[in-house]
């Protein structure tokens, strides 16, 4: 449909990466997504937006249906949690999550696979971990949750989130700084690997984001062995709710609204 051009001006946001469609004009971003480089990769003018390039008002969060006593994990352990689709895998980020865990002692990695095959999942981490020299009875390899809001809930199990490279979580990333989760995320150069980097600089946060893989590997025993810097991250992140654009879809539609008339004007005869 947007191939026949139904509109005079057409854009797209959010989602996958800009279309490459000729009919498209506009590819919508925030100023943090994608570098001032940018333009000459795309095909579509990148318009940016001001704020964030997304907003929500807050996510629903149910009960917890598991406790760690029950995956075996000792109550002082560390705890680092990836719960990404299987498409955003990748070996050398899986190396430097495990390379991460065999750094901090008493440490276990919660691994869920979303829209995943499960067995390719543990045969995929165990042998990274093998080959990394990590115990495999420090990965453990949770199912998924039935609702949206206890998956919300269980993230509570972790001190620590790793995220995916080079394609960032988004909305994982979204609901593990609402919970008040540390993360850690490594930022690139295309718009699939800026996402957490986005998130975390409109929450306030600066702990965590990394330029390479050296950088998220120390961040991840840094976090993993400073609980204070932990609960002081969690105390901003809930701070940030009343303060930060993330949480303010009022005034992210706004800015969406102001940017839908600059693009139409720019584009009137």
């Amino acid at each position: 449909m947007l191939a026949l051009k139904p509109a005079p001006v057409q854009a797209t946001w959010l989602g996958f990466d800009a279309s490459g469609l000729p009919a498209i004009d506009y590819f919508l971003v925030s100023d943090r997504l994608l570098p001032d480089s940018a333009q000459e990769d795309y095909s579509h003018r990148i318009q940016r937006l001001p704020g964030s390039f997304i907003a929500v008002e807050g996510f629903e969060v149910g009960v917890p249906t598991q406790r760690r006593e029950d995956l075996g994990i000792p109550p002082d352990a560390v705890v680092y949690l990836s719960s990404q689709t299987g498409a955003k895998r990748h070996p050398e980020n899986g190396r430097s999550q495990l390379r991460i865990l065999k750094q901090v002692p008493n440490s276990y990695f919660l691994i869920k696979g979303l829209y995943s095959d499960r067995h390719s999942l543990e045969t995929f981490f165990t042998e990274l971990a093998e080959a990394e020299g990590v115990n495999p009875q420090q990965l453990r390899f949770l199912p998924d949750d039935l609702t949206e809001a206890s998956h919300r809930a269980n993230l509570s199990l972790a001190d620590v989130v790793l995220d995916t490279f080079p394609y960032n979580g988004a909305t994982t990333t979204l609901e593990t700084l609402w919970m008040g989760i540390p993360v850690v995320t490594q930022w690139g150069e295309q718009f699939a690997s800026r996402h957490s980097y986005e998130f975390l600089q409109q929450a306030g946060i600066s702990e965590g984001i990394a330029r390479n893989e050296a950088e998220y590997v120390d961040w991840g025993v840094r976090l993993g062995g400073d609980r204070p810097l932990r609960e002081d991250i969690a105390w901003r992140l809930r701070q940030s709710r009343h303060t930060s654009p993330l949480w303010n879809p009022q005034q992210f539609a706004r800015e969406m609204e102001a940017s839908f008339a600059e693009m139409v004007s720019r584009n009137s005869p």
